[in-house]
């Protein structure tokens, strides 16, 4: 009876887990229409629950020498695969509930969107069913600080398009603006995500150069939605910041 609860809540999870990774990999309902991330969340916590029971199971007929049964050892492995993705893709130390989708590396001069938060969501309207888990727009310092590099804002974009185009970001629009006080700024927008997910998150890089051979690098990361990201903005800004660091051949602390 228990063994069979158990097979049941593995496979429930599995079903779940593999509607939400198709959907999220070809949108076929707009996963920014409700909360795709909550119900990931809380599949995962089931699933892990279940597999660690599976584990018990298969342990105790291997010490007793009971027949092996194949059904929960599949199970068990299918529970795991999911895991071991976000892990790979994402890092579970990075998880966090925290109320915030937009992270910046400098919050008293955030660098700034061509396009409003409004303007930037994916879904404008949202059911009342879900609204309660909104959340309201804020700036959210993220665990990574400004970038002080000795390059001129010419060597860094060459740097930039090597680590973006590794990353698989894509560029979206970009701007030039000259100040007599502060220098040069240049200001970069892309599209990032995580490996297998059509979902994007809009990313900012701006590099202020006030002189020929020094640059200040920002970033900044938002999603497109109005809900908790679980730390993936702040996951993005740290990523990127620790692969320019490498390419410029800076030292890799970044967090303050």
């Amino acid at each position: 009876m228990f063994e069979k609860l158990v097979k049941k809540i593995g496979i429930t999870v599995v079903v779940i887990w593999t509607t939400l990774f198709f959907n999220g990999r070809f949108q076929i309902i707009n996963s920014w229409n409700f909360p795709e991330a909550m119900f990931f969340v809380a599949a995962t916590v089931l699933g892990a629950v279940g597999a660690i029971l599976l584990i018990g199971i298969i342990l105790r007929d291997l010490v007793f020498r009971q027949f092996l049964n194949v059904e929960l050892v599949s199970i068990c492995g299918l529970l795991l695969v999911p895991l071991v993705y976000i892990q790979t893709a994402y890092g579970w130390q990075n998880f966090s509930l925290q109320k915030a989708n937009d992270y910046s590396t400098d919050i008293v001069n955030a660098p700034q969107y061509q396009m409003s938060k409004h303007e930037r969501l994916l879904a404008k309207g949202i059911s009342s069913t879900w609204a309660f888990m909104d959340i309201p727009h804020e700036i959210v310092k993220a665990d990574t600080d400004s970038i002080e590099l000795p390059l001129s804002g010419i060597d860094f974009q060459i740097v930039l398009k090597k680590v973006t185009a590794a990353l698989g970001m894509r560029q979206v629009r970009s701007s030039v603006t000259v100040s007599d006080d502060i220098g040069t700024i240049e200001t970069y927008e892309f599209s990032t995500g995580l490996f297998g997910m059509v979902k994007r998150a809009n990313l900012l890089v701006r590099v202020t150069s006030p002189s020929a051979g020094s640059s200040t690098i920002d970033i900044r990361s938002s999603s497109p939605g109005r809900r908790r990201d679980l730390g993936l903005n702040s996951f993005f800004i740290r990523r990127l910041a620790t692969e320019l660091l490498v390419m410029a051949g800076e030292p890799k602390n970044t967090q303050n």
